[in-house]
């Protein structure tokens, strides 16, 4: 069966020093566009949305993503690589954690996410990671 749902992380995995990564925006979309369901999963600190909005590009928008599937640690109380949080955006997603997919830039917390059930996508060349992920979806 196929992916269902994409979690992405957001510093240096879609965002780094105020700007989207090269592809990352335009990724985003086309998952979407292909009817996949979009949220994401972050390490926040003791940050809060509005905090987190300062710090993020002008034309970030929390709405891109499914509310319910916005995990932020800041809210949930859990950070990666923690199993928990994996495990509760599955448990929110509402479907089977194979149909489910972490993308972020640390190899600890794709592992996690992997040992949680969930696949995994690892971005360390930006533009050609996410042309490649919009492929492979």
């Amino acid at each position: 069966m196929a992916i269902e749902v994409v979690f992405f992380d957001i510093g240096d995995t879609l965002i780094s020093k105020k700007r989207w990564l090269p592809g990352a925006l335009d990724c985003v979309r086309a998952i979407k566009e292909k009817k996949i369901r979009v949220g994401l999963i972050s390490n926040t600190g003791n940050l809060t949305r509005d905090d987190l909005q300062r710090l993020l590009p002008e034309d970030f928008d929390f709405a891109i993503f499914e509310e319910g599937l916005t995990l932020l640690s800041s809210e949930v109380g859990i950070e990666k690589p923690n199993l928990g949080i994996f495990s509760l955006a599955v448990q929110h997603a509402g479907v089977s954690p194979w149909q489910t997919m972490f993308v972020g830039e640390s190899l600890t917390e794709s592992l996690a996410a992997q040992q949680a059930g969930m696949q995994a996508a690892r971005i360390t060349d930006p533009e050609a990671d996410f042309k490649a992920l919009r492929k492979s979806l």
